[in-house]
C-alpha cells in the first residue's frame, strides 16, 4: 500500500497541484496578516486600484481593471462602503457618472494593510533567496500576461490532445440521452 507521503510526492510533480497549493498557502499568510485590518486580499486589491493613479473609476471600470465580475464588485464595494472605507458619488467631471473613491479611513487602511501584505509575501518567499523570489514573480507575471486573454485560463482556450485522450473521453450521447455503446 502506498502511504500519503508517496502520494503527495507524486502530486508535487504536477504543476497544477503546486500552483494551487502554493496559492492556498500564500492566501493563508495574507489572511492572517490582513485580519487585524478587517480586509481580505480581494478587498485590498480593490482599494489599491481605487488609489492607484488618482483616476476616477466607476464600479464597472474597477471590475474590468481587476478582472472581477460586476455582481461581485457591487457586493465588495457595498461592504467597503458599509465599513466607511470607500464612498460612491457623482463624478465632478461628468455628473452622469458615479465613481468610487477612498475615504480617509480607507486610505489609512490601505496604507497599513499594504505594509502587512508586503511583509506576509516576504515571509512566504523567505525560503527563496532574493534572486529566486524575483525570478518566481517574473515567471508568474509572464505566464499571467501570456494567458490573460483566455477564458479565465480555461483549458478549452488551448486544448491539448495527447495520444491517449480518446481513452479518457466519455462515450457520445445518443438521441434520448442514453450513453453510447
Amino acid at each position: 500500500m502506498t502511504d500519503d507521503a508517496d502520494l503527495s510526492d507524486l502530486l508535487t510533480l504536477r504543476l497544477g497541484y503546486l500552483v494551487k497549493h502554493a496559492y492556498l498557502q500564500l492566501a493563508a499568510f495574507l489572511g492572517d496578516a490582513l485580519e487585524p485590518f478587517g480586509v481580505h486580499p480581494r478587498e485590498l486589491g480593490v482599494l489599491s486600484v481605487i488609489a492607484a493613479d488618482g483616476a476616477e473609476r466607476s464600479q464597472n471600470e474597477l471590475a474590468s481593471a481587476i478582472g472581477m465580475d460586476r455582481t461581485t464588485m457591487v457586493a465588495v464595494i457595498d461592504d467597503l462602503e458599509d465599513r466607511g472605507l470607500v464612498e460612491r458619488h457623482r463624478s465632478p467631471r461628468d455628473r452622469r457618472r458615479n465613481v468610487v473613491t477612498l475615504t480617509e479611513a480607507g486610505a489609512a487602511c490601505l496604507r497599513n494593510a499594504e505594509q502587512a501584505r508586503a511583509e506576509a509575501e516576504r515571509a512566504y518567499l523567505a525560503p527563496l533567496d532574493e534572486d529566486a523570489a524575483q525570478a518566481l514573480a517574473d515567471t508568474l507575471r509572464t505566464l499571467y500576461e501570456a494567458h490573460a486573454g483566455t477564458h479565465a485560463g480555461s483549458a478549452r482556450a488551448h486544448p491539448v490532445q495527447g495520444p491517449g485522450a480518446a481513452a479518457c473521453a466519455l462515450p457520445a450521447r445518443e438521441a434520448g440521452g442514453a450513453r453510447g455503446k
